[in-house]
């Protein structure tokens, strides 16, 4: 199965001497800071770790068409135009100029390059440098579409506790996109709260939001007389039983819509004596070498 991508890191992995460019090792550093963003990153030098010798130009096609940003890492304009290198970030503005797809395309600047270095249709695009990333992962983060949160789609979330018979239980009725344009399902999940995947029931299906919202109300009340109050779903819901109820409501996991700025640290006051260590700076681990030579 394809997997599907936010990100596509785009870069030329080593030289003709078959040693890793400087580009190789700063695109690792994006990869990992992308992925601690909860982005879905294609970076070769681990992506196609899985994939056979043969599959290499398929799982990189599939990888580019699904992504909707693409990092360029380079630090020459040499290494923009090499075989490979080229062929991904020409491909992948084609599709977003003839409108087959919406994405934006964003160059790591690893070298000493300057936008006359660049070739003539990347000269428009964002660049930043390497002691930029923050700002550079912000961008991606930015430019990806919203996604579907299950509170959007969760309407009733309920918890109940009852000790005498040692049950610890929830209960949440979700609206969702029916398989007519316009109309909505509606499903009920249940189970104890500690539960990694909750049974369901479909109450209703394909019909107007109006009457959802009908059933969803009586859903509520006819559970709240049973005991059962309302209860954020991010503290009753196991991150197991989330994943399958995404998977059973059809939605995607939201990516990192926009990443938050960092608080500025209070100065500290005349008096204070207090000093502060620096953390050692961890190094970026050994890069491994990739059958993939761009």
């Amino acid at each position: 199965m394809a997997v599907s991508y936010d990100v596509f890191i785009s870069y030329k992995n080593s030289g003709k001497d078959g040693r890793a460019t400087p580009d190789s090792d700063e695109a690792r550093r994006v990869y990992h800071a992308l992925v601690a963003q909860g982005l879905r990153v294609f970076f070769s030098e681990e992506s196609l770790v899985a994939s056979g010798k043969g599959h290499f130009s398929k799982s990189i096609e599939a990888a580019l068409d699904s992504a909707r940003v693409l990092v360029l890492v380079a630090s020459c304009r040499a290494h923009i135009e090499s075989k490979w290198v080229e062929a991904e970030w020409d491909s992948f503005l084609q599709d977003v100029r003839s409108g087959n797809k919406q994405g934006e395309l964003c160059i790591l600047n690893c070298g000493t390059l300057k936008p006359a270095d660049l070739p003539l249709f990347l000269r428009r695009q964002q660049m930043f440098a390497v002691g930029d990333l923050d700002k550079l992962v912000t961008f991606v983060a930015n430019a990806l579409p919203a996604g579907t949160a299950l509170e959007d789609v969760v309407k009733v979330s309920l918890h109940c506790v009852n000790a005498e018979k040692r049950e610890d239980k929830i209960y949440l009725v979700a609206t969702h996109k029916g398989t007519i344009d316009g109309l909505l399902h509606v499903t009920a999940f249940w189970g104890a709260r500690t539960a990694t995947r909750l049974k369901s029931q479909m109450k209703a299906i394909n019909v107007t939001a109006a009457d959802a919202d009908a059933i969803v109300k009586k859903a509520r009340h006819e559970k709240r007389q049973a005991g059962y109050r309302a209860k954020p779903l991010k503290r009753i819901l196991t991150a197991e039983a989330g994943i399958h109820l995404r998977a059973s409501l059809s939605i995607a996991e939201a990516p990192a819509h926009a990443v938050p700025r960092k608080k500025a640290a209070p100065k500290k006051a005349a008096t204070s004596r207090t000093t502060t260590k620096k953390t050692p700076t961890k190094k970026v681990a050994t890069r491994r070498r990739s059958s993939r030579d761009q």
